[in-house]
């Protein structure tokens, strides 16, 4: 039933299911970075500024580096979705954006601790601001898949006005929000309990469930068009 409906979606990339699947392996990608690559968040750049701003103030190089390097290029990362929307005319130009970081979450896997994280980290950066960009809504609002402090101020507003202002129409944005910060949530705590066993080999989950997320996205966009092309077919 929900693989019908995601099929006949017209805008499956923007299908809650996507964004709670693509939002928990943001939380388990962070969470790797903060715990095995120098206490670096991949995406939070937010915490990234402010760990650079106590590195300045500490005199820190090597942690001014580390964090300097991934907010650039997170940057680069949104810049290079941008380009790529903008000059591509295919219909799969979101599978490309994702494959950067499922390579790179294998890459990083075995990368030893002894390769500066100011290497390591900005490559994760880059794939998560792809895939940032790349989904950016759910259903039809505006989200983070890679973290989750405005999802989280969101489901909060959505919420109270739900309750206080008793706006029904904020009832599915809120929920909708709330899945999303629990599936970061999820993702980050499921990930610290995996490096326990995996250690720097943890990201090779990560890669392997963005994968199955791009290759179903894939599929369901191929059936769909095969539809249409019937249809069209049909009607010529």
């Amino acid at each position: 039933m929900v693989f019908n409906d995601l099929l006949h979606r017209k805008n499956i990339e923007q299908a809650k299911e996507m964004a709670a699947a693509l939002t928990f392996c943001g939380g388990f990608i962070d969470a790797y970075t903060f715990i095995q690559r120098g206490q670096t968040l991949a995406a939070g750049q937010t915490g990234n500024i402010i760990f650079f701003s106590a590195s300045v103030a500490n005199g820190n190089v090597t942690g001014m580096l580390n964090r300097l390097s991934t907010i650039l290029s997170f940057i680069l990362g949104l810049i290079i979705v941008t380009l790529i929307h903008k000059h591509s005319q295919s219909h799969y130009w979101r599978i490309f954006e994702m494959i950067p970081i499922i390579i790179i979450c294998v890459v990083v896997s075995f990368l030893p601790h002894s390769v500066p994280n100011y290497y390591i980290v900005p490559l994760l950066a880059v794939g998560l601001a792809m895939q940032s960009g790349a989904f950016s809504k759910i259903e039809g609002l505006g989200y983070s898949n890679a973290f989750t402090s405005g999802n989280l101020k969101k489901s909060v507003l959505a919420w109270s006005k739900f309750y206080f202002d008793k706006n029904i129409d904020q009832k599915a944005p809120a929920e909708n929000y709330s899945i999303l910060v629990g599936a970061f949530m999820s993702g980050a705590i499921i990930s610290a309990l995996i490096q326990k066993i995996l250690g720097i080999r943890t990201l090779l989950v990560a890669a392997f469930l963005l994968s199955i997320i791009n290759t179903f996205y894939g599929y369901v966009i191929f059936l769909r068009h095969k539809e249409w092309e019937k249809e069209l077919k049909s009607r010529g």
